[in-house]
């Protein structure tokens, strides 16, 4: 008699991105995401012009969107398209790695808070507790108008060490569901020691949580920077992104409109799509809890 082979189980991971693939929405904003990404690391490559270059300070400031400069050019002469395509680079790095240094504190502050329990995790929360009452946008505002020459590695550490709390509470939760779990107890029996426990074991059932929280995060992000930077507090000049390009044409916006939409659309789009995303992983990693 033929014996069924047992299939190997699937990983949170795996789960998450079937979950993910399923819907046609989160397809097309893959598609979406992926060809922006693909436009920033092509920047070099795809931009016309040097997007610092002020080749003719009076002759081609601010002309309208034509063949030779498809985005038009702003007040100092610099190409726009130029410069949303460098933007695009430098607005989705700044995202992407202050998500990842608001996930790697709030990931190993949760998950320690969680697992440990008792005294430390009371501690550990009036610590977030005290956090969490500070508004991140008043933070921020307060320490760039303080320092406004920081750098852009600055800017990355500052923007992600103030965006870890909300997510803290996320895996916290989490691990103090889990920690009891059959699986658990099987590893402690073995003699596992809690580091082992924790990264080997408890932590590669929180992928579909994390996930959410980076797609959300990296949106939030790229908003915030933004923000900042159209404020003239975010990333210096000559440097593009999207928030200080719609801040070259502030001062004359009904007639230099292409200052805004395009980078704007730009922004618009990354920031829908990454939302697309987190609420498809959400809505699958709902489905399966």
């Amino acid at each position: 008699m033929a014996t069924e082979v047992a299939r190997p189980r699937e990983s949170p991971l795996g789960l998450t991105v079937r979950g993910l693939l399923r819907q046609r929405s989160s397809r097309v904003a893959l598609i979406l995401l992926g060809v922006i990404i693909l436009v920033g690391l092509l920047a070099p490559l795809l931009a016309p012009y040097d997007p610092a270059a002020q080749p003719d300070i009076v002759g081609l400031k601010s002309l309208p969107p034509s063949l030779a400069h498809p985005f038009g050019t702003d007040p100092y002469s610099r190409d726009v398209l130029s410069r949303v395509l460098y933007g695009a680079r430098l607005s989705l790095t700044i995202g992407i790695l202050a998500t990842f240094v608001s996930l790697t504190v709030g990931v190993a502050y949760g998950s320690v808070a969680g697992y440990l329990g008792g005294l430390v995790d009371g501690v550990m929360m009036r610590v977030l507790d005290a956090l969490l009452s500070i508004p991140r946008l008043l933070l921020l505002l307060g320490v760039l108008v303080a320092w406004p020459h920081l750098s852009i590695g600055a800017l990355i550490l500052f923007l992600g060490l103030t965006g870890w709390f909300g997510l803290s509470r996320i895996v916290r939760g989490q691990v103090l569901a889990l920690k009891h779990a059959e699986f658990v107890t099987a590893a402690q029996a073995l003699g596992a020691s809690r580091r082992r426990i924790l990264v080997k074991h408890l932590l590669p059932n929180l992928v579909s949580p994390i996930a959410v929280a980076a797609t959300l995060g990296v949106a939030h992000v790229i908003v915030l920077e933004a923000g900042l930077s159209f404020l003239g507090i975010g990333v210096p000049q000559p440097l593009a992104s999207w928030g200080n390009i719609i801040q070259d044409g502030v001062d004359q916006i009904a007639t230099l409109w292409w200052m805004s939409f395009f980078p704007g659309l730009f922004m618009v789009l990354t920031v829908l799509t990454l939302n697309i995303l987190g609420e498809a992983l959400r809505d699958s990693y709902e489905r399966r809890s």
